[in-house]
């Protein structure tokens, strides 16, 4: 079954939320739930599985983390949620975004788990107890191997953004996680695209799920003004230098490039021209990117040159350019 969702939706306390996750909503601001919010978030507090085709921005993260938080029971400190994400970054950004939501429900945790952290640390938090887990496929993979990780208890499971986990050769990994967590369970799914493997996990490993599609009006937010500059590739250095130099409202900005090692010559050669400038890629220890995403959200500096999958998932409010 396929939904349209109802873009002129009513409050968030009309779509069935306890009162705990609707004060936490207000206390950050949120009064009017985005079209995949009223749409996913009744589907899942009926407990139906859920094929969600969305594009990051839309709010889909809080279409399944306001539901999922709805049925954890907090007496019991064992992990009853698991949502997997491709990134790092993700992974963390959701973890935070869930401790905003829970923030009326004392004694609720959160444990984010990826590679590049310390497994030591990951351990002693397990063996603490967490209600809902949030992990990248091979990190999640590396404790149920060991056991440090036991999902008996499991009554949901998300994966969020499942094309960019294909992308990045994880979709086996993602199968593995799934046969190895009870039958008995709830299951969101959610992709920006619907290739045919994606619909092949979807139906061997959903129940009936009922499928809601968010259409985008356009790639990109109506208020992002688009340019392109023409030049051979000798110059993009000097063409970057003169666009940041004239663009009035520069504030922050996140520059891609291809590779690792890139990210650090552009990073340097920036500075070197005076910018406030850091590099970020997958060479940086977990604690130094999170260094650097925190110093440019700070205003310490204000470039940061990265690649796409380094960058994935990042929600730095000052930035005012990305530039490919």
């Amino acid at each position: 079954m396929t939904t349209s969702p109802d873009l002129n939706a009513a409050g968030f306390d009309t779509l069935g939320l306890a009162a705990p996750l609707l004060a936490a909503l207000a206390d950050v601001g949120y009064e009017t739930p985005s079209p995949i919010q009223a749409a996913c978030i009744p589907v899942l507090l009926a407990g139906h599985d859920l094929l969600g085709e969305a594009q990051t921005g839309t709010g889909k993260t809080a279409a399944f983390a306001l539901p999922l938080l709805q049925k954890i029971d907090l007496k019991r400190a064992v992990p009853q949620a698991l949502i997997l994400t491709p990134t790092r970054e993700l992974a963390i950004q959701v973890a935070e975004a869930l401790q905003k939501y829970a923030h009326h429900m004392p004694g609720f945790h959160v444990l984010p788990i990826y590679g590049g952290q310390s497994m030591v640390v990951q351990l002693r938090a397990l063996s603490r107890g967490t209600h809902v887990i949030v992990g990248t496929p091979g990190r999640v993979m590396d404790h149920l191997e060991r056991k440090s990780l036991v999902l008996n208890n499991l009554s949901m499971l998300v994966l969020d953004e499942a094309d960019e986990m294909l992308r990045m050769g994880f979709i086996d990994d993602v199968k593995w996680i799934l046969e190895h967590t009870p039958a008995e369970r709830q299951t969101a799914l959610f992709s920006a695209t619907m290739p045919d493997v994606i619909r092949r996990v979807a139906r061997e490993h959903l129940r009936e799920p009922q499928e809601i599609k968010i259409r985008s009006a356009t790639s990109t937010v109506v208020t992002t003004s688009q340019s392109y500059c023409q030049t051979h590739s000798g110059q993009k250095l000097e063409a970057l230098t003169r666009i940041l130099e004239v663009e009035d409202d520069f504030d922050a900005a996140i520059v891609f490039v291809r590779t690792k090692t890139a990210t650090v010559e552009i990073a340097d050669k920036l500075e070197a021209r005076g910018y406030s400038v850091a590099a970020l890629n997958g060479d940086l220890t977990q604690g130094l990117r999170e260094q650097v995403i925190e110093r440019l959200k700070a205003g310490t500096i204000d470039i940061v040159v990265a690649t796409d999958v380094a960058a994935r998932g990042l929600d730095v409010a000052r930035i005012s350019h990305v530039i490919n």
